[in-house]
This record gives structure tokens, sequence and C-alpha cells, in this order.
């Protein structure tokens, strides 16, 4: 076979020619996060359940780290795009935090720590999330929107020209749709303990202004970054996302914020995962996340004690745990009248297993006591 001879002039055209991509920021982007000792994943590809179609997100980058007995991630999922003649206008006027048909703090979190998950349902969380965040020094990464952003639009940097929005729209779709993604495939993915905090950036190689409403004058002012709250319904309900514009031209500044935000991330899920177990005996909803699992650990272990004294074994499904305000104990009921309470009550080795097993399961070393619970 002969061998094709071609010039390196010749072959200076492909190295230029991919200058017009967007590959070129796509890989800076990832070397600044690699410097920054994030884990970068590259054009990963995720399945569009909505248009059941295959679909790419140009990076995924995480940081992880081990408290307790789970793994904390800190994940962005980040679009790249870029325009050598155009400009991306965000069309916005003044904003209102207190719209209560807008949920400005949303917080995309998935977790299969059932402590963690409660956590994070109970009202209020997401928006205590921003604000611990805040007071801890994570500035920009998690700021407030300064305005409404209520359109899009490509405009021509010389002359103005209003182009269209398909590249910020498809910049928004593709990241809302992956952070979807990933969270629906975590389960089947992840077993061992974890906790994953999404963010959502849409990085430009452009200039950003933004074309702000006031009555009849529309104020254009430039700018390098601002948070996005994207309104949508995605299989079939209503849901909000935040996305952060950045310029590129900042962004390995802005780096240094997300970079801030893993470490307080560790330290705010490990009090999180803390806070569950306080005075958890006096309450019965926390009582029942882990109540199966205090059952199963109780069920071979006391099956040799209780043949000895009652000569049968343990019905452990039945066990349940209730807070004694007279007694201030917690109650340990076995729901089995055979069983002599008097007996279980001075049987020091039952009492040990049991009270190891509130300790393991619930982290409680308080006072208990075996008996039946009468709620009349």
């Amino acid at each position: 076979m002969a061998e094709i001879e071609v010039t390196s002039k010749e072959l200076k055209k492909f190295s230029v020619g991919i200058l017009k991509t967007g590959f070129v920021l796509e890989n800076r982007i990832a070397q600044i996060l690699k410097k920054n000792s994030w884990n970068v994943i590259s054009n990963k590809y995720y399945e569009d359940d909505f248009e059941e179609e295959v679909r790419e997100i140009d990076l995924v980058a995480y940081k992880v780290s081990r408290i307790q007995d789970f793994d904390v991630y800190t994940s962005l999922i980040i679009s790249c795009k870029q325009s050598k003649t155009n400009t991306w206008a965000l069309l916005c006027r003044d904003i209102n935090l207190k719209d209560p048909n807008s949920d400005f703090w949303p917080l995309h979190c998935w977790s299969n720590k059932p402590s963690i998950k409660f956590q994070l349902s109970t009202q209020g969380s997401s928006k205590k999330y921003y604000e611990d965040m805040c007071k801890l020094g994570v500035k920009e990464a998690l700021s407030d929107p300064s305005v409404d952003i209520f359109a899009f639009q490509e405009m021509d940097s010389k002359d103005g020209t209003p182009k269209n929005d398909k590249a910020i729209y498809d910049s928004i779709t593709s990241l809302i749709k992956a952070q979807s993604y990933e969270m629906s495939a975590l389960p089947e993915r992840k077993k061992v303990p974890s906790i994953y905090q999404f963010n959502l950036l849409s990085i430009i190689d452009a200039d950003i202004i933004k074309l702000k409403f006031n009555d009849d004058e529309i104020d254009p002012t430039p700018i390098t970054s601002e948070h996005f709250v994207s309104r949508y319904i995605l299989k079939k309900k209503q849901s909000f996302s935040r996305i952060r514009f950045i310029n590129s031209t900042i962004f390995e500044n802005s780096l240094n914020d997300y970079n801030k935000l893993h470490l307080e991330n560790v330290k705010w899920f490990d009090k999180l995962c803390d806070n569950f177990y306080t005075n958890i005996e006096k309450d019965n909803d926390r009582i029942k996340i882990y109540l199966e699992e205090f059952r199963s650990e109780l069920r071979s272990r006391l099956a040799f004690k209780f043949y000895r004294l009652f000569k049968k074994l343990p019905d452990s499904k039945n066990i349940d745990l209730y807070w004694s305000p007279d007694k201030k104990s917690l109650l340990v009921d076995f729901f089995d009248a055979d069983l002599d309470e008097d007996i279980l009550n001075n049987d020091d080795s039952i009492k040990k297993i049991v009270g190891s097993a509130l300790q393991k399961i619930y982290r409680y070393n308080g006072q208990f006591y075996f008996g039946t619970n009468v709620p009349f």
C-alpha cells in the first residue's frame, strides 16, 4: 500500500478548523476541573425518556468524600456552548423572591440513606440548605437570582439583530434532562450509602448581556454570570431547577466557590445525619424509618434467650418502640401476651442485646423497658 504524503502545512487546516467547534471550550473546562481535583466524565450519554432517544451532555464532574458511613458527592452537570458572532441575551425584569408560584431554592439531591432522605423531605430543608451554605461562605455558586429571566435570545454581536433561542434552549433542556436521568439511574447503580447534590452549569464562550425591562425602557447590562430558575414539566410533574449561566472567562475563578461547596456539603450532610438521631426516641416517624432494621438485628440474637426462657422463638416482626413520657423511657413492645414482662425486664442478657441494638440502629443510649403500649 502506497503511503500518503501530507505536509504539516496541509494538516494545519484541521487544527484551525476544529477551533470553530465547541470541543476546544469543552476540553479547556475539563482541564480546569481536573486541575482542581474534580473527577471528569466527558460526553456522557443518557436516555431521553420523553422523546425516546439517546442524548449527550458535555461534562459531568464530581468530588466525593467519605463521612460517617456514607459518601458525599458534589456533582456538576455542565453544558458548553460557543458563539463567535452572537451574544447571549437574557431578557429579564425585577424579581419577587416571595412569589408563591416559584421555587427559587430548589435542591436536587439523591440519597439511598434513609436518615438523609427523611431529613431532606422535611418542609423548608431546601431553603435552609441555601441559607446555611451562604453563612458557611459559599457565595456565587448558590446566590439568589438578581433578576427574573423570562426569555432568551441569541443576538448578532455587531448589529444586535435577534437570531433565535435554540442554542440557549438546548443548553437548558439538556442540563435538566441529564440531571433527571442521573437521579433516576442512581438507585440501580449505587448500592453504597451515598448522597448526591447536583449543580447545573451552562458555560458560554460568548458575551452575555441582561436586557432588563423597566416599564417602557429596556436597559442592557453586560454580565459574566447569572442564576436562572427554570419551571418545567418532566414526567408529568412540575419541577424547578436552578441553572447558572457562566462566561467561560471567569469559570476558573468561579470554580473556587464550587470547591468550597463540596467541603461544606460534607460538613452539612454530616450534621444533617447527626440531627436525625437527636431525640429520635420521642419521634415515632423517625423511629419507623429504621424499625425493620432494628427488628432484623434482634431476630437471631434473641432466639436462644427466648427459647431458654419461654420455650418459643421471638416474633420479631411485631416488635415496636414507643416513648413513655411518664417514665421518660423508651418502651420496647413485643406484642406477645405469652411473654412475662417482669422476666424480660430482669434478664440482664436480654437487656444487653436490646440495648446494643438500640445504640447501633438508633444511637440511643438512654433508659428503656419491656412492656405493652396501651394507647387508651
